[in-house]
């Protein structure tokens, strides 16, 4: 029986080209699908909405799946505001900034916050004595001496990445152990896998280039490939249930091309089940001693995480595992996808990770009912 109607969930995205013009569509579809039976209506709207939105009427532009087929409607203000903007630059971030900050003034609640950029994250994490080990050392790239700084204390290797979420492209190796020459190994802004060899004199030039105006973190580069030399991550997905509770839904193990140096499915990776990859790559036992600290790192991190940042909904939690076993965390993005699963062929977890966010929105709606009603 379908419940009681309490409330709407609006899903804040990215405009993209395409029909409709947004990205994750079949996300957007099922989840929207599955929101009638929790008395929620989903729809979904861009943050750069110029159609009067936000002078006073309390109406916004947006989209919602009915009869097979997403149409624009207008919309109250959301009660519940589900931020899943994947921005590729500035001004997408600028814009959904002033604009929540506007919508929340008038009415929205937060469904969950976001997570500040990677290094300020890692600088959270490394003061916590029993995360610290499985943190791969960072520093923020800052020009020439940062640069300079990080190949010396990293022996000459070392990987570089944006701060904030980039689908594993604009990733960089480098490699400066011969003398006179640089190993540049990795993807550039549109995923695609580059190599390049340059005089170690041009290096700080180069990177200068690569980088532009965004800003990247410096990593001590971690062997994380199998034995058949192709990259692979485990991504875990953990999400708050209907009782606002933490519980792991999935995991999956992405394995990336083995020219790349990473192992983002949207460069091109795959998705394997976790157990088996990690027994067929490091036997039995040390897979199990591998999943019980991933398990316990991903009981511990997403309370710690909230209470540095703020209430939290789900998290995309990465851990790299190098070839003597050893874990590490790799990031955690606070908008994770959920793809991996459908790949793996985990139809449960897949089920969930669509189902928890609105669960979730659920206990968020009642909530505040019951305080609205009190």
């Amino acid at each position: 029986m379908p419940s009681d109607y309490i409330g709407t969930l609006g899903v804040m995205v990215c405009r993209r080209p395409g029909t409709p013009p947004f990205s994750e569509k079949e996300f957007l579809r099922e989840m929207s699908l599955a929101s009638s039976l929790l008395g929620i209506t989903v729809f979904v709207f861009f943050p750069d909405e110029k159609s009067g939105s936000m002078n006073l009427d309390h109406h916004i532009s947006g989209y919602i799946y009915k009869q097979n087929r997403w149409v624009k409607e207008t919309f109250p203000l959301p009660d519940l505001i589900y931020d899943r903007c994947l921005f590729k630059n500035a001004e997408e971030t600028y814009a959904a900034s002033a604009f929540l900050s506007r919508l929340t003034k008038a009415k929205g609640l937060m469904w969950s916050r976001g997570l500040p950029g990677k290094k300020r994250i890692y600088d959270f994490l490394q003061h916590d004595p029993e995360l610290s080990p499985y943190l791969p050392h960072t520093i923020a790239y800052e020009g020439n001496e940062s640069l300079s700084n990080a190949l010396h204390r990293f022996n000459g290797e070392l990987f570089m990445k944006p701060s904030g979420g980039s689908h594993g492209s604009h990733t960089l190796y480098v490699n400066c152990r011969k003398t006179n020459e640089a190993i540049l190994q990795g993807r550039d802004r549109s995923n695609s896998i580059f190599h390049q060899t340059i005089p170690t004199a041009d290096l700080t030039a180069w990177i200068k280039r690569f980088t532009g105006h965004r800003r990247f973190i410096i990593q001590q580069h971690l062997k994380l490939r199998g034995q058949d030399g192709k990259p692979f991550d485990t991504r875990v997905l953990v999400q708050k249930n209907a009782q606002g509770s933490w519980t792991v839904t999935g995991m999956a193990v992405r394995l990336g091309p083995a020219e790349g140096m990473t192992s983002n499915l949207h460069g091109g990776g795959t998705a394997l089940p976790v157990p088996s990859f990690l027994k067929s790559e490091f036997g039995n036992h040390k897979a199990e001693q591998i999943l019980n600290c991933i398990n316990h790192l991903c009981e511990r991190i997403p309370p710690l995480l909230e209470s540095g940042f703020g209430r939290l909904g789900e998290l995309g939690i990465d851990f790299g595992i190098d070839c003597s076993g050893k874990v590490w965390l790799l990031e955690v993005n606070s908008k994770p996808g959920r793809r991996a699963f459908k790949l793996t062929g985990d139809i449960p977890a897949a089920k969930l990770s669509v189902e928890n966010p609105l669960r979730y929105a659920r206990y968020l709606l009642l909530r505040q009912l019951r305080r609205v009603n009190t």
